[in-house]
């Protein structure tokens, strides 16, 4: 790692953990997993509308929702409408098929109305993998 990386990694990191202690506490709140903190982050696309941002609503349910996204496993926690978001990385999951397209790959991302979670990459502007989004390490 040169540099320059290692400069990027812990400024990230930093950022991360400033705005978990800057971010006010709430039911909905949805943590970055401590492993995102040393990702590239970068922006997505969702075309669709009334998309469902879905995560674990506790401690138990985030574990079981971060280990295989779905719907069954994750609760909805926001949606988003044609809009662009930060993503941090992504992972398969289940199955989803809409609108002629059919991804098990999952984003984890941040809604606008600021709750993490999983979105199926169906509903992103790109490939069923993102190529330029990270592949999560957990």
């Amino acid at each position: 790692m040169n540099a320059s990386s290692t400069l990027r990694a812990l400024t990230t990191a930093f950022l991360v953990a400033a705005a978990a202690l800057a971010a006010p506490a709430t039911a909905n709140a949805q943590p970055v997993p401590a492993e995102a903190a040393a990702m590239d982050f970068t922006e997505v696309h969702v075309w669709a509308t009334g998309v469902n941002v879905r995560n674990g609503v506790s401690e138990s349910a985030f574990e079981q929702c971060k280990s295989f996204p779905s719907r069954a496993n994750c609760q909805v926690v926001a949606t988003v409408s044609q809009t662009t978001v930060t993503a941090y990385c992504q992972k398969q999951g289940e199955l989803i098929s809409d609108a002629g397209y059919s991804s098990r790959w999952w984003t984890y991302l941040e809604s606008p109305s600021r709750p993490w979670g999983w979105v199926n990459n169906v509903y992103i502007t790109g490939d069923e993998h993102l190529a330029h989004v990270s592949d999560c390490e957990f």
